[in-house]
């Protein structure tokens, strides 16, 4: 059921609201009550209602310091603000504090009822999205480790132009490594053509697993790295505290990981350790000297630490990662700029390509690395795309099982239009609602309706009605009639108006039509109200 909580300082008004409807009915439950703010904030923090009808003006502590105090301690509870006309000002500022609804007193109890099952709908909308949400939090955790990894091999391959946008990603993808004294090193399996032969790939995935926990059990107290699969090899990456260790200490702990993976699994490893840099910016520079390092088993042997020092390192100048095209990819999505994004799609492509032709491993990295910062995007921009995102999820293991360039692009392409389109649909109707609110404000005084309104934006009444329902949170004639009313209180100021005129000027025809559709909203005739306002 749905909790709901009464505040106004009238017992009478409380009463009235929780006899006059059957609540139970509609499964709601009136929870609490209390005939003061300071009374009111207790026990809403103890009994954490989903809606609150109170008063603007009461003793101890207001309306608004109420919901200022409800607002700061982050209750997700709704309010429905009770006003008097003098107190419309207040209502205002009710609203800015985030209030979902204000009701003019005296209030029909048809009246709180209906706002009250509007403000329903609202949540269990936001409920439903907060699930999604989850939901979708929750699969791109499940591929967080892969986006990670793939993350790491792109930067490890490719120099890297902004370490500041790099670091960020190292935070959003828990990566544990700082930015200093880095050393890359590649474990690789010696006769590893046989190991294949003579073991599956599920016992080989296990060979794998367990090089991974002696590393971990052999690190000690080199708490800053992390390790990956890459094909057949394993990477250790490592952020040692000090430069002298590596010399001392970080070989005497590779050693130890080698001798330990020979002793218990019965088959050796060859151990390639990278040249030393001081930053992430040329992390792929100490990889580079790695794989070369790992190179040059041939000539040395197997069951080896190989370092640096072993080899005549080569020049070598990997692709590096198209961090500019993929901000322009993100871009041409928020702007949605259908064919900036696939310029942009086709320069990222293009851009790997610049400095010769990337492995296909180097293709799958930069591309899987794209999709998490894409899905990221979507995240933090609280964008749903729950319709398809069961399929696109899927596409991280299909980009890995690409076997061309052309497949790995399409799949791209198929993940990214899927996304535009969707971000599209979002947009297009929250400016439609946009465009209509804009010609009722321009055009309050004249004749307008669902259907005038419908045929300027080129869409049915029905699907206006219903976008402005859960754009606004009221339906269109309710809008309407409310600003129209609004409108005319500005008129009513002048005393050389006639009602009929003022009735007129704000779109009623008939002035008894407006005359009570005006003391609908305000509880008072127009001639009462201009009399309170001139006296």
């Amino acid at each position: 059921m749905y909790k709901l909580f009464l505040v106004d300082d009238e017992i009478d008004l409380i009463e009235g609201i929780r006899s006059s409807i059957d609540w139970t009915f509609y499964d709601i439950e009136i929870c609490g009550e209390a005939d003061n703010g300071i009374t009111a904030l207790e026990k809403i923090l103890l009994l954490n209602p989903d809606i609150i009808i109170m008063d603007i003006r009461m003793p101890k502590m207001n309306g608004l310091e109420l919901l200022q105090n409800i607002t700061s301690h982050k209750l997700k509870s709704k309010c429905i603000i009770l006003s008097g006309y003098d107190d419309f000002s207040y209502a205002k500022k009710a609203i800015e504090l985030n209030a979902s609804n204000y009701l003019l007193k005296p209030c029909r109890p048809k009246d709180i009822l209906e706002s009250v099952l509007d403000i329903i709908k609202v949540i269990e909308k936001e409920n439903i999205k907060e699930d999604l949400l989850k939901k979708y939090q929750i699969e791109f955790n499940e591929n967080l480790p892969t986006i990670k990894e793939n993350f790491l091999k792109t930067i490890l391959k490719n120099p890297i132009g902004d370490s500041y946008d790099i670091l960020n990603k190292f935070e959003s993808f828990n990566i544990n490594l700082r930015n200093s004294n880095l050393v890359v090193n590649i474990i690789t399996l010696d006769y590893s053509t046989v190991l294949h032969e003579l073991y599956s790939n599920i016992d080989i995935y296990n060979i794998k697993i367990s090089i991974k926990n002696f590393i971990k059990l052999c690190m000690n107290e080199l708490n800053f790295y992390e390790v990956l699969e890459d094909e057949d090899d394993i990477i250790l990456v490592i952020s040692l505290d000090k430069k002298e260790d590596f010399n001392s200490y970080l070989l005497e702990v590779l050693n130890n990981i080698k001798n330990s993976i020979k002793l218990s699994l019965g088959f050796s490893v060859t151990i390639a350790v990278g040249s030393l840099v001081d930053s992430l910016t040329n992390i792929n520079e100490s990889y580079s000297s790695a794989n070369i390092a790992i190179g040059s088993k041939f000539f040395l042997g197997d069951d080896r630490l190989i370092t640096p020092d072993d080899i005549n390192i080569i020049d070598y100048k990997p692709n590096s990662y198209p961090v500019n095209e993929e901000l322009e990819i993100i871009n041409s999505l928020r702007i949605l700029d259908e064919s900036s994004l696939k310029e942009s799609i086709d320069r990222f492509y293009t851009y790997l390509f610049s400095n010769g032709t990337p492995s296909k491993s180097h293709m799958k990295s930069a591309t899987l690395s794209l999709l998490g910062s894409v899905y990221k995007f979507c995240i933090e921009s609280d964008i749903d795309i729950n319709s398809s995102s069961n399929r696109e999820l899927s596409a991280f293991d299909k980009i890995l099982q690409c076997s061309t360039l052309s497949e790995i692009k399409d799949q791209i392409r198929l993940i990214l239009n899927s996304i535009f389109y969707k971000i599209n649909d979002i947009e297009k109707h929250n400016s439609l609602v946009k465009i209509a609110v804009n010609y009722i404000t321009q055009n309050y005084n004249k004749d307008i309706s669902l259907e005038s309104i419908s045929k300027q934006i080129y869409i049915t009444p029905g699907y206006l009605s219903q976008l402005f329902k859960q754009e606004i949170g009221i339906n269109f004639l309710e809008f309407v009639n409310k600003y129209r009313i609004e409108k005319s209180k500005e008129f009513l100021k002048d005393k050389t108006l006639k009602n009929y005129e003022i009735a007129t000027l704000v779109g009623y025809s008939n002035e008894k039509h407006f005359s009570k559709t005006f003391k609908k909203y305000t509880g008072l005739t127009p001639t009462k109200y201009k009399d309170s306002i001139n006296s």
